[in-house]
């Protein structure tokens, strides 16, 4: 009791330290900016969502995530300071998010260590670099520099189901200490992204504190490290793109069939993607380690269309392959799909009906938690300026 309260306090005393640092950079920042007349970049959306599952035994769950984007220009030295604030409502304990954690990627993604939803700093980096090459260096999220897709990658305003936003075998940290750096494609020539950073971000340990961020000693912790290697394929039409892709997560890992040691975890991955007729689409699969991934390989097959000016449609499907080591009665392959239609009423608004359907959640066949078929009808509102 004594540790989680100490935990939390550290938690509290951190986050306002860092909103301080925040503030004074972007402060000096500015200034130094307008001295050469550039002005910051600013952004920032409000999302909505509800959710209703077919299964009694979870509840309807709403939640709420707003985020604001800052890129200050940095007079002098160059470059931009990234800062992203985000908060989100606390996940229901009975809701969906607790018993179909894939049905919504925007549900939970800043809370505490008790799981209650709160204010957070979740990026805060400095970009620079020129001629092709971009260098990011701070707390970053690294699903923004690996496995992008123009049609399954954004949960605000695509697909909901977080396998359809990104690849389910690829072990991503939450928001971590690292770097980014990535080069630009020329013809034949693929653009080169190379990601490091701590294995355990800001959401993947116990008090979700920004002090355990710096503790890369702690048993158990390792690096995530990742290179991806993209070509832009225009004969595939206006989005026409494929990408290939390893990674490594050297935190221990237990073996699934209780052989003794501490093993990494590491995978490959690709996505292949263009448009045709109006259509968009995308392709993506992947392989993990069978001997410590539950997920042990994924395919994921989406679709886009858009409808004039204010309609856009998308229909995806995935199947994640359960590892034969974690396999056994009760236990199967997990099969997820989404369909969903966004209409924009206004510049910047927009509303999103969804339905899923998600078979066997978290591989779990059995039907004694959650029926192993579910359906869940969903609704977002968006608000982006």
């Amino acid at each position: 009791m004594t540790a989680n309260r100490n935990a939390s306090r550290a938690s509290n005393a951190v986050l306002p330290g860092f909103a301080a640092l925040l503030l004074m950079g972007t402060c000096l920042a500015t200034t130094a900016a307008r001295a050469e007349d550039v002005v910051p970049e600013i952004s920032a959306s409000v999302i909505g969502t509800y959710q209703s599952p077919s299964d009694s035994r979870a509840n309807d769950e709403a939640s709420l995530r707003p985020e604001i984007w800052v890129a200050v220009p940095v007079a002098g030295i160059g470059g931009k300071i990234h800062a992203h604030l985000e908060a989100t409502t606390s996940p229901r304990v009975d809701g969906v998010s607790t018993y179909l954690g894939d049905a919504n990627a925007n549900v939970g993604t800043a809370t505490n260590g008790a799981g209650h939803g709160r204010v957070q700093i979740s990026e805060l980096y400095y970009e620079f670099g020129g001629e092709g090459l971009s260098i990011n260096v701070g707390l970053l999220d690294t699903t923004a520099f690996l496995d992008a897709s123009a049609f399954q990658g954004d949960e605000h305003t695509q697909f909901m189901n977080a396998t359809l936003v990104h690849n389910a075998t690829i072990e991503f940290p939450d928001y971590t200490l690292g770097f980014a750096a990535s080069t630009e494609g020329d013809g034949f020539m693929p653009g080169v992204t190379v990601v490091v950073g701590g294995s355990n971000g800001l959401g993947d340990n116990a008090s979700h504190s920004y002090p355990d961020l710096f503790d890369m000693r702690s048993t158990g912790r390792g690096v995530f490290a990742a290179a991806e290697l993209g070509w832009a394929i225009p004969a595939l039409g206006d989005e026409g793109a494929a990408r290939l892709g390893v990674w490594t997560n050297t935190a221990d890992h237990a073996y699934l069939d209780g052989s003794s040691g501490t093993p990494d975890n590491k995978g490959v991955y690709g996505t292949l993607e263009g448009t045709a007729l109006d259509l968009g689409w995308s392709l993506r699969a992947g392989l993990a380690d069978k001997d410590v991934s539950p997920a042990d390989w994924f395919l994921g097959a989406a679709l886009q269309h858009k409808f004039g000016e204010k309609v856009t449609a998308g229909i995806g499907i995935t199947e994640t392959g359960l590892s034969s080591d974690a396999s056994g009665p009760g236990f199967d392959d997990s099969t997820e799909a989404e369909l969903y239609v966004k209409y924009d009423v206004i510049p910047h608004v927009s509303l999103t009906p969804s339905v899923q359907w998600i078979r066997n959640p978290g591989f779990d066949s059995s039907d004694t938690v959650i029926d192993k078929d579910n359906w869940i009808v969903g609704f977002r509102i968006g608000l982006d300026v």
